[in-house]
């Protein structure tokens, strides 16, 4: 990989990070701000209870899902930086340009990755 495609790679994942950050700080914010309302005013029905725990439930598990996401990410950055990124870590060999693109934090070429969704390793 030249440094041109280093680069380019380093800032779409730069920006994915960006964008990581963002979702993961507006879903906490909005989770913080709704757990203060609750004390405030009329008793709320047991039914609209429910349906706002639910709610934030899924807005932490998003959360929590995106956090796992953005550790995906910085370690990209970090394979970028000491020169592993764009190798299967499985068979060592490079990863296609057109699946960084599509997923610049591939860890593994589209076979040995195939091959861990089949055993249902990830």
């Amino acid at each position: 990989m030249n440094k041109r495609e280093q680069k380019r790679f380093e800032k779409l994942l730069l920006a994915e990070r960006e964008r990581l950050d963002g979702s993961i700080r507006t879903i906490e914010e909005s989770s913080r701000s709704e757990s203060g309302r609750e004390g405030v005013g009329d008793f709320a029905s047991y039914a609209e209870s429910g349906t706002d725990n639910f709610e934030r439930e899924t807005a932490l598990n998003i959360a929590s899902g995106e956090s796992e996401w953005l550790n995906e990410v910085s370690d990209a950055l970090r394979r970028l930086h000491d020169g592993t990124y764009g190798t299967c870590e499985e068979c060592q060999e490079p990863i296609p340009k057109q699946r960084l693109e599509v997923f610049p934090s591939a860890r593994h070429c589209v076979g040995c990755q195939e091959k861990f969704e089949r055993k249902g390793l990830n």
